[in-house]
Protein backbone atom coordinates (compact mmCIF):
# COMPACT_ATOMS: atom_id res chain seq x y z
CA UNK A 1 0.00 0.00 0.00
CA UNK A 2 1.28 3.89 -0.62
CA UNK A 3 1.64 5.90 2.21
CA UNK A 4 -1.80 6.95 3.72
CA UNK A 5 -1.50 10.54 5.20
CA UNK A 6 -4.40 11.91 7.33
CA UNK A 7 -5.80 14.41 9.70
CA UNK A 8 -7.45 13.43 12.47
CA UNK A 9 -10.90 15.34 14.43
CA UNK A 10 -12.23 16.46 17.41
CA UNK A 11 -14.27 13.39 17.98
CA UNK A 12 -10.97 11.05 18.20
CA UNK A 13 -9.72 12.60 20.70
CA UNK A 14 -9.34 10.65 23.71
CA UNK A 15 -9.35 7.67 21.43
CA UNK A 16 -6.25 5.17 21.11
CA UNK A 17 -4.68 5.36 18.04
CA UNK A 18 -5.07 1.82 16.56
CA UNK A 19 -8.73 2.38 17.46
CA UNK A 20 -8.70 5.22 15.19
CA UNK A 21 -7.05 4.03 12.28
CA UNK A 22 -8.96 1.00 12.07
CA UNK A 23 -12.08 3.19 11.61
CA UNK A 24 -10.37 5.88 9.31
CA UNK A 25 -8.55 3.90 7.03
CA UNK A 26 -10.91 2.39 5.12
CA UNK A 27 -12.97 4.94 4.74
CA UNK A 28 -10.16 6.64 2.98
CA UNK A 29 -8.28 3.99 1.03
CA UNK A 30 -11.83 1.81 0.44
CA UNK A 31 -9.87 -1.41 1.41
CA UNK A 32 -10.13 -3.57 4.81
CA UNK A 33 -7.53 -3.16 6.94
CA UNK A 34 -7.56 -5.49 9.94
CA UNK A 35 -6.90 -4.40 13.41
CA UNK A 36 -4.00 -6.72 13.59
CA UNK A 37 -2.37 -5.54 10.66
CA UNK A 38 -2.54 -1.93 11.56
CA UNK A 39 -1.28 -2.69 15.10
CA UNK A 40 1.36 -4.58 14.12
CA UNK A 41 2.62 -1.49 11.72
CA UNK A 42 2.82 0.42 14.57
CA UNK A 43 5.31 -1.61 16.50
CA UNK A 44 7.20 -1.83 13.19
CA UNK A 45 7.66 1.93 13.26
CA UNK A 46 5.18 2.35 9.91
CA UNK A 47 3.52 5.16 11.76
CA UNK A 48 4.09 8.87 12.80
CA UNK A 49 2.01 10.73 14.73
CA UNK A 50 2.57 14.14 14.22
CA UNK A 51 6.36 13.09 12.23
CA UNK A 52 6.92 11.25 15.36
CA UNK A 53 6.91 7.44 15.10
CA UNK A 54 4.63 5.72 17.54
CA UNK A 55 5.32 2.00 18.66
CA UNK A 56 3.00 1.72 20.53
CA UNK A 57 -1.31 1.01 19.40
CA UNK A 58 -2.46 1.75 22.80
CA UNK A 59 -1.20 5.54 22.27
CA UNK A 60 -4.02 7.91 22.78
CA UNK A 61 -4.45 11.03 20.61
CA UNK A 62 -4.21 14.05 22.72
CA UNK A 63 -5.15 16.55 19.98
CA UNK A 64 -6.59 16.76 16.34
CA UNK A 65 -3.20 14.91 14.58
CA UNK A 66 -1.62 14.56 11.58
CA UNK A 67 -1.06 10.68 10.84
CA UNK A 68 1.32 9.11 8.39
CA UNK A 69 1.22 5.17 8.02
CA UNK A 70 2.37 2.47 5.52
CA UNK A 71 0.72 -1.34 6.23
CA UNK A 72 3.18 -3.23 4.08
CA UNK A 73 3.13 -7.20 3.55
CA UNK A 74 6.35 -8.58 5.74
CA UNK A 75 5.83 -11.79 4.84
CA UNK A 76 9.38 -12.89 2.95
CA UNK A 77 8.40 -13.40 -0.78
CA UNK A 78 11.92 -13.77 -2.02
CA UNK A 79 14.86 -14.77 -0.47
CA UNK A 80 17.11 -11.71 -0.80
CA UNK A 81 20.78 -12.25 -0.87
CA UNK A 82 23.60 -9.83 -0.67
CA UNK A 83 25.23 -9.82 -4.20
CA UNK A 84 27.92 -7.85 -5.07
CA UNK A 85 27.08 -5.65 -7.88
CA UNK A 86 28.56 -1.98 -8.34
CA UNK A 87 27.21 0.97 -6.88
CA UNK A 88 27.93 4.34 -7.83
CA UNK A 89 27.40 5.75 -3.90
CA UNK A 90 27.01 10.02 -4.53
CA UNK A 91 26.64 10.18 -0.80
CA UNK A 92 26.09 8.46 2.37
CA UNK A 93 25.27 9.50 6.43
CA UNK A 94 23.84 8.03 9.06
CA UNK A 95 19.82 7.91 7.96
CA UNK A 96 20.71 7.83 3.91
CA UNK A 97 22.33 6.96 0.72
CA UNK A 98 21.78 9.06 -2.70
CA UNK A 99 22.83 6.49 -5.17
CA UNK A 100 23.11 7.22 -8.82
CA UNK A 101 21.32 4.08 -10.31
CA UNK A 102 22.68 2.46 -13.68
CA UNK A 103 20.06 1.53 -15.99
CA UNK A 104 18.67 -1.96 -16.72
CA UNK A 105 18.67 -2.24 -12.75
CA UNK A 106 15.80 -3.33 -10.81
CA UNK A 107 15.20 -1.38 -7.61
CA UNK A 108 13.86 -4.60 -5.62
CA UNK A 109 12.87 -8.39 -6.77
CA UNK A 110 9.70 -9.04 -8.42
CA UNK A 111 8.76 -11.50 -10.87
CA UNK A 112 10.79 -11.98 -13.52
CA UNK A 113 13.67 -10.64 -11.09
CA UNK A 114 14.35 -12.55 -7.91
CA UNK A 115 18.08 -11.73 -7.35
CA UNK A 116 20.95 -9.23 -9.23
CA UNK A 117 18.80 -5.93 -7.89
CA UNK A 118 19.62 -2.77 -6.40
CA UNK A 119 18.43 -4.52 -2.90
CA UNK A 120 20.86 -7.02 -3.50
CA UNK A 121 24.00 -5.03 -3.92
CA UNK A 122 22.41 -2.76 -1.01
CA UNK A 123 22.07 -5.20 1.88
CA UNK A 124 25.12 -6.85 0.73
CA UNK A 125 27.22 -3.68 2.43
CA UNK A 126 24.66 -1.91 4.98
CA UNK A 127 21.84 -2.17 6.99
CA UNK A 128 18.24 -1.13 5.46
CA UNK A 129 15.18 0.18 6.79
CA UNK A 130 12.55 -2.30 6.42
CA UNK A 131 9.51 0.08 6.54
CA UNK A 132 8.38 -1.00 3.36
CA UNK A 133 8.19 -4.82 3.88
CA UNK A 134 10.67 -7.48 3.71
CA UNK A 135 10.77 -7.37 -0.05
CA UNK A 136 12.03 -3.94 -0.56
CA UNK A 137 14.54 -2.85 2.19
CA UNK A 138 15.55 0.95 2.20
CA UNK A 139 13.95 1.41 -0.92
CA UNK A 140 12.24 5.06 -0.35
CA UNK A 141 11.51 5.77 -3.79
CA UNK A 142 11.63 4.08 -6.76
CA UNK A 143 12.73 4.36 -10.19
CA UNK A 144 12.25 2.46 -13.11
CA UNK A 145 14.28 -1.02 -14.29
CA UNK A 146 15.70 1.26 -17.73
CA UNK A 147 15.93 4.48 -15.94
CA UNK A 148 19.63 5.84 -14.95
CA UNK A 149 20.23 8.23 -12.32
CA UNK A 150 19.72 9.60 -8.51
CA UNK A 151 17.53 7.89 -5.95
CA UNK A 152 17.42 8.27 -1.81
CA UNK A 153 17.61 5.01 0.08
CA UNK A 154 16.90 4.69 3.91
CA UNK A 155 19.19 2.84 6.36
CA UNK A 156 16.44 3.43 9.21
CA UNK A 157 12.84 3.29 9.64
CA UNK A 158 12.61 6.68 11.51
CA UNK A 159 14.37 7.94 8.63
CA UNK A 160 12.20 6.21 5.83
CA UNK A 161 9.19 7.57 7.16
CA UNK A 162 10.95 11.13 6.99
CA UNK A 163 11.77 10.94 3.62
CA UNK A 164 8.83 9.59 2.80
CA UNK A 165 6.64 12.39 4.05
CA UNK A 166 9.06 14.67 1.87
CA UNK A 167 7.78 13.16 -1.38
CA UNK A 168 4.40 12.90 -0.19
CA UNK A 169 4.69 16.75 0.46
CA UNK A 170 6.46 17.56 -2.96
CA UNK A 171 5.80 20.90 -3.50
CA UNK A 172 8.85 22.00 -5.40
CA UNK A 173 9.94 24.09 -2.44
CA UNK A 174 10.57 20.67 -0.24
CA UNK A 175 12.20 18.58 -2.49
CA UNK A 176 13.26 19.23 -5.85
CA UNK A 177 13.78 15.87 -8.65
CA UNK A 178 14.34 17.11 -12.24
CA UNK A 179 14.73 14.67 -15.26
CA UNK A 180 16.23 14.89 -18.36
CA UNK A 181 13.99 13.43 -21.18
CA UNK A 182 15.14 12.72 -24.60
CA UNK A 183 11.65 12.56 -26.80
CA UNK A 184 10.53 12.55 -30.18
CA UNK A 185 8.81 15.76 -31.78
CA UNK A 186 8.72 19.19 -29.60
CA UNK A 187 6.36 20.36 -27.25
CA UNK A 188 3.96 23.12 -28.76
CA UNK A 189 5.54 25.59 -25.64
CA UNK A 190 8.83 25.61 -24.75
CA UNK A 191 7.91 25.76 -20.93
CA UNK A 192 4.70 24.33 -19.22
CA UNK A 193 3.01 22.24 -16.87
CA UNK A 194 1.20 19.28 -17.44
CA UNK A 195 -1.53 18.52 -14.84
CA UNK A 196 -3.40 15.28 -15.52
CA UNK A 197 -4.87 12.34 -13.13
CA UNK A 198 -2.78 9.12 -13.89
CA UNK A 199 -4.72 5.44 -13.49
CA UNK A 200 -3.97 2.69 -14.95
CA UNK A 201 -4.34 1.18 -18.37
CA UNK A 202 -8.45 -0.26 -19.07
CA UNK A 203 -6.97 -2.86 -21.59
CA UNK A 204 -3.20 -3.59 -20.33
CA UNK A 205 -2.59 -3.42 -16.17
CA UNK A 206 1.20 -3.11 -16.24
CA UNK A 207 0.31 0.61 -17.89
CA UNK A 208 -0.92 3.92 -17.23
CA UNK A 209 -2.98 6.89 -18.93
CA UNK A 210 -4.03 9.79 -18.39
CA UNK A 211 -7.13 10.63 -17.36
CA UNK A 212 -9.67 14.26 -16.89
CA UNK A 213 -11.55 12.63 -13.82
CA UNK A 214 -10.28 9.47 -12.19
CA UNK A 215 -6.67 8.29 -10.42
CA UNK A 216 -4.09 10.35 -8.66
CA UNK A 217 -3.48 13.46 -9.67
CA UNK A 218 -0.01 14.37 -11.35
CA UNK A 219 1.15 17.60 -11.88
CA UNK A 220 4.88 17.85 -14.09
CA UNK A 221 6.37 20.66 -14.75
CA UNK A 222 8.93 20.94 -18.54
CA UNK A 223 11.37 23.18 -19.62
CA UNK A 224 12.28 22.32 -23.28
CA UNK A 225 16.09 22.76 -23.57
CA UNK A 226 16.99 22.00 -27.06
CA UNK A 227 15.17 20.83 -29.98
CA UNK A 228 16.95 18.76 -33.37
CA UNK A 229 15.09 19.21 -36.49
CA UNK A 230 15.02 16.45 -39.05
CA UNK A 231 12.98 18.07 -41.11
CA UNK A 232 9.97 20.65 -40.93
CA UNK A 233 7.81 18.25 -39.39
CA UNK A 234 10.47 15.98 -37.05
CA UNK A 235 12.65 16.64 -34.58
CA UNK A 236 13.86 15.35 -31.03
CA UNK A 237 13.70 17.57 -28.01
CA UNK A 238 15.96 17.26 -24.83
CA UNK A 239 13.29 18.33 -22.23
CA UNK A 240 13.68 18.92 -18.51
CA UNK A 241 10.69 17.89 -16.35
CA UNK A 242 10.93 18.25 -12.69
CA UNK A 243 8.06 16.36 -10.73
CA UNK A 244 5.74 17.89 -8.40
CA UNK A 245 3.95 15.03 -7.69
CA UNK A 246 5.42 11.16 -7.39
CA UNK A 247 3.43 8.68 -9.72
CA UNK A 248 4.84 5.40 -11.43
CA UNK A 249 5.30 5.88 -15.12
CA UNK A 250 4.73 9.74 -14.48
CA UNK A 251 7.04 11.67 -16.59
CA UNK A 252 6.65 8.57 -19.64
CA UNK A 253 2.56 9.34 -19.75
CA UNK A 254 2.97 13.06 -19.47
CA UNK A 255 5.32 13.02 -22.50
CA UNK A 256 2.70 10.93 -24.68
CA UNK A 257 0.05 13.01 -23.22
CA UNK A 258 1.37 15.80 -25.00
CA UNK A 259 2.69 13.65 -28.39
CA UNK A 260 6.04 14.05 -27.18
CA UNK A 261 6.84 10.20 -26.15
CA UNK A 262 10.45 9.46 -24.70
CA UNK A 263 12.88 8.03 -27.24
CA UNK A 264 13.37 3.96 -26.36
CA UNK A 265 10.50 3.90 -24.22
CA UNK A 266 9.04 0.53 -25.31
CA UNK A 267 5.50 0.61 -23.32
CA UNK A 268 4.44 4.21 -24.26
CA UNK A 269 6.06 4.71 -27.69
CA UNK A 270 5.00 1.62 -29.64
CA UNK A 271 4.08 3.43 -33.31
CA UNK A 272 6.14 2.48 -35.88
CA UNK A 273 9.17 5.66 -35.91
CA UNK A 274 9.56 6.66 -39.25
CA UNK A 275 12.74 6.07 -41.20
CA UNK A 276 13.94 9.80 -41.10
CA UNK A 277 15.46 9.41 -37.79
CA UNK A 278 18.42 7.52 -37.47
CA UNK A 279 18.65 4.01 -36.79
CA UNK A 280 20.90 4.14 -33.23
CA UNK A 281 17.73 6.55 -32.15
CA UNK A 282 14.63 4.25 -33.65
CA UNK A 283 16.69 1.15 -31.12
CA UNK A 284 17.68 2.87 -28.42
CA UNK A 285 17.13 0.28 -26.02
CA UNK A 286 15.21 1.78 -22.98
CA UNK A 287 13.47 5.02 -22.58
CA UNK A 288 15.87 8.15 -22.52
CA UNK A 289 15.09 9.24 -19.35
CA UNK A 290 17.74 10.38 -16.11
CA UNK A 291 16.82 11.37 -13.01
CA UNK A 292 19.62 13.88 -13.10
CA UNK A 293 19.25 16.52 -10.23
CA UNK A 294 17.88 15.88 -6.65
CA UNK A 295 17.94 18.50 -3.40
CA UNK A 296 16.01 19.15 -0.54
CA UNK A 297 16.73 19.97 3.09
CA UNK A 298 17.65 16.67 5.15
CA UNK A 299 14.80 16.30 7.66
CA UNK A 300 17.50 15.72 10.36
CA UNK A 301 20.51 17.77 10.07
CA UNK A 302 18.77 20.91 8.35
CA UNK A 303 21.00 20.98 5.93
CA UNK A 304 19.88 21.87 2.77
CA UNK A 305 21.96 19.38 -0.12
CA UNK A 306 21.91 19.40 -3.90
CA UNK A 307 22.55 16.59 -5.54
CA UNK A 308 23.58 16.54 -9.85
CA UNK A 309 24.33 13.23 -12.04
CA UNK A 310 25.84 13.70 -15.13
CA UNK A 311 24.25 11.86 -18.27
CA UNK A 312 24.94 8.40 -18.72
CA UNK A 313 26.85 7.52 -21.69
CA UNK A 314 24.49 5.93 -23.82
CA UNK A 315 22.51 9.06 -23.79
CA UNK A 316 25.01 11.08 -24.76
CA UNK A 317 26.23 8.99 -27.42
CA UNK A 318 22.69 9.54 -29.22
CA UNK A 319 23.01 13.48 -28.27
CA UNK A 320 26.47 13.63 -29.94
CA UNK A 321 25.04 11.33 -33.30
CA UNK A 322 22.01 13.69 -33.52
CA UNK A 323 24.23 17.12 -33.25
Amino acid sequence: MDNVILTTSNEHIGKRLDVVLTNVLPIVTGKNISRTSIQNSIKSGNVLLNNIIILNPHTKLKEISNIQINIVDNKQKYKITGEDIPLDIVYEDDYILVINKQAGLVCHPAPGHKSGTLVNALVNKFKLSNINGNNRPGIVHRLDKDTSGLMIVAKSNEAHMAFSNLFANCKGSIIKRKYIAIVFGTPKNKQGEIRTYITRHPKNRQMFTTSETTGKLAITLYNVQKSFYFSSTKSISVVECELLTGRTHQIRVHMKHIACPLVGDQTYCKSKIEIIYPECIRRFPRQALHSSELSFVHPFTNEQLEFYAQLPEDINEILNIIK
